[in-house]
C-alpha cells in the first residue's frame, strides 16, 4: 500500500488509480464518522460521494499534510452543514459517544480557538479592545462600561460592533470547529 503522502502527490498529477486507493482506504472511515452522527445511511453515502468528488475537483488546490485528518474534519464539517439545514435530525445518543471519543480533539481546538481569539483582541483598536475586553471578561454592561471609560453607551455599542464584526472574520476558518464544540458542549449538558 502507497503512503498518503505518495497517494496524493499522484492525485495532484491527475492520477485516478491513486484516487481509487485513496476511496478504498477512507470511503468506510468517512461513511463511518457521518453515521455516527445521524443514522441515514443513503445520506451518509451521498455525503461521502460529495466529499470525494470534491476531493477530485480540488486535487490541484489542496494543500494536505494529513489525510486523514482532513478527511475525518471534511466529513464532520459536510455532517454539521446537513444538520444545520435543517434537513436531518441528530442522533444524541451518537453525539454523546463522539463527544467522549473527540474529546481530546475538541480541547485541543479549544486550545487553537482561544489563541486565536486572543490574537485577534490584540490586533483590535485601543478603545475597542478596552469596550470588548469589559464587556467580555469582566462581563460589564453597556452602561457600566460607558460609565468606567467615560462615553456614551451608543459608543460602547459601536465599538462592539466593530470588535465583533472583525472577530467573527478571524475566526470564520475556525467556524465548523465551533460548531463541533458547541454540539459536544451541548450533548455534555
Amino acid at each position: 500500500m502507497w503512503p498518503d503522502a505518495k497517494l496524493l502527490e499522484l492525485l495532484r498529477l491527475d492520477d485516478r488509480k491513486a484516487f481509487e486507493l485513496l476511496y478504498k482506504k477512507y470511503s468506510g472511515k468517512s461513511y463511518a464518522a457521518a453515521y455516527s452522527l445521524f443514522r441515514d445511511k443513503d445520506v451518509c453515502e451521498d455525503l461521502v460521494q460529495d466529499l470525494f468528488v470534491d476531493l477530485w475537483a480540488k486535487r490541484h488546490e489542496l494543500n494536505i499534510t494529513s489525510l486523514e485528518w482532513y478527511l475525518k474534519v471534511a466529513i464532520k464539517n459536510r455532517v454539521l452543514m446537513y444538520i444545520r439545514t435543517r434537513r436531518a435530525t441528530l442522533d444524541v445518543s451518537a453525539l454523546e459517544a463522539l463527544a467522549a471519543k473527540y474529546s481530546t480533539d475538541s480541547l485541543l481546538i479549544q486550545h487553537d480557538i482561544g489563541r486565536v481569539l486572543d490574537e485577534n483582541v490584540a490586533q483590535l483598536p485601543e478603545k475597542c479592545r478596552q469596550v470588548f475586553t469589559l464587556s467580555r471578561k469582566e462581563c460589564l454592561s453597556n452602561k457600566e462600561i460607558a460609565a468606567r471609560l467615560g462615553i456614551s453607551v451608543k459608543t460602547v455599542e459601536n465599538q462592539m460592533t466593530i470588535a465583533l464584526r472583525y472577530l467573527r472574520l478571524g475566526l470564520t476558518d475556525y467556524l465548523p470547529s465551533i460548531t463541533i464544540l458547541l454540539l459536544v458542549y451541548l450533548a455534555e449538558q
